[in-house]
């Protein structure tokens, strides 16, 4: 993967707090800081940190089309690559998926709705993540189909009120808690 020069995480910790991590040396549940994250931001054991850390970036530190506002603690929302079990049509594809972590922000972002509607015209899975209660694993939505109206339309209200109405769904599915026993992640 190659990432944005001179593009740093610089002051955002979202991944340090919203992913989901179990590794050797470090089991992490989703919506909870790290417990090597340092109160001064950092990670305490940066040189050392297992080989999650090191390897995942969110989709601002590869795409240099998306601007500083995309970092995840200024949009609201931490965007991952995915290639999970799409559904139909969108099968064996590689998309996103967006995880809402601050609702207000992300349901003003005309940046996230036009991004949206350029993905969404253009066949590309994607989809919403949104349960910041900690250790809450995150309902998903599958964008595609639900917003493939909004997304012929040219004002980005129309895309929001959709993302504001995919939020809604994850909001009103059962709450699904994760716990570590063992040093392991129980789903």
């Amino acid at each position: 993967m190659i990432l944005v020069p001179n593009r740093e995480c610089g002051d955002c910790t979202a991944c340090c707090t919203h992913l989901t991590i179990e590794t050797t040396g470090l089991v992490k549940l989703p919506n909870v800081k790290c417990s090597h994250l340092m109160e001064s931001g950092g990670c305490s054991i940066y040189s050392k940190r297992p080989n999650p850390c090191r390897e995942w970036f969110c989709v601002w530190r590869n795409l240099s089309e998306l601007d500083d506002s995309w970092r995840p603690d200024k949009s609201g929302v931490m965007m991952e690559f995915s290639d999970e079990q799409f559904p139909g049509i969108f099968a064996n594809r590689v998309g996103f998926r967006i995880t809402i972590i601050n609702k207000e922000k992300a349901v003003r972002n005309n940046k996230l709705a036009k991004f949206l509607k350029k993905q969404i015209t253009n066949g590309v899975p994607c989809l919403l993540a949104y349960g910041i209660e900690p250790a809450q694993n995150p309902p998903v939505a599958f964008l595609n189909v639900a917003m493939a109206r909004a997304a012929s339309e040219k004002n980005p209200d129309v895309i929001l009120a959709e993302l504001k109405k995919a939020i809604k769904a994850c909001e009103q599915q059962p709450k699904d808690f994760l716990k570590i026993e063992k040093g392991r992640i129980i789903y």
